[in-house]
């Protein structure tokens, strides 16, 4: 067995665990694609995998792309319009995963200037936070 992998190991900003993010979106029919590059806070309470602001999603009209509408349900129980398309997860921090990346859902909804990485994303690693020392740290558990 190979030994864990650091993926992330980093101080909270204003109190959160925030990290970068790059997710690429592919047209798979034409092979175009764009590429988003966020803030994006940790959010455990979050099911899909990255949450971006709705109106980034007027780009993915330029490769062909439409998201799938639907709704999400919001903190306080409050449900809300959303749009979905697959996506990989390429960067998190300033770690490359193996192309293309790892596929997840990208959700589109709000206007909120940073993202969200939930527990789509999150279920495949080790994830620790220590709120007392503003310090949390992302490890894939083997090579």
């Amino acid at each position: 067995m190979s030994p864990p992998i650091n993926i992330i190991e980093k101080n909270y900003s204003n109190g959160k665990p925030f990290t970068d993010v790059r997710i690429a979106v592919i047209n798979r029919e034409n092979l175009r694609q764009i590429t988003i590059q966020k803030k994006v806070r940790i959010d455990t309470g979050f099911d899909a995998g990255v949450h971006v602001r709705e109106s980034e999603m007027l780009e993915l009209s330029t490769i062909g792309i439409r998201p799938t509408p639907g709704s999400a349900t919001l903190a306080g129980d409050v449900t809300a319009k959303a749009y979905f398309c697959f996506a990989y997860l390429q960067q998190i921090g300033d770690f490359e995963l193996p192309p293309p990346g790892m596929e997840v859902t990208l959700m589109f909804q709000g206007s909120g200037r940073e993202g969200l990485l939930g527990l789509e994303i999150l279920n495949n690693w080790i994830v620790t936070f220590n709120g007392p020392e503003q310090f949390f740290k992302i490890v894939h558990p083997e090579a």
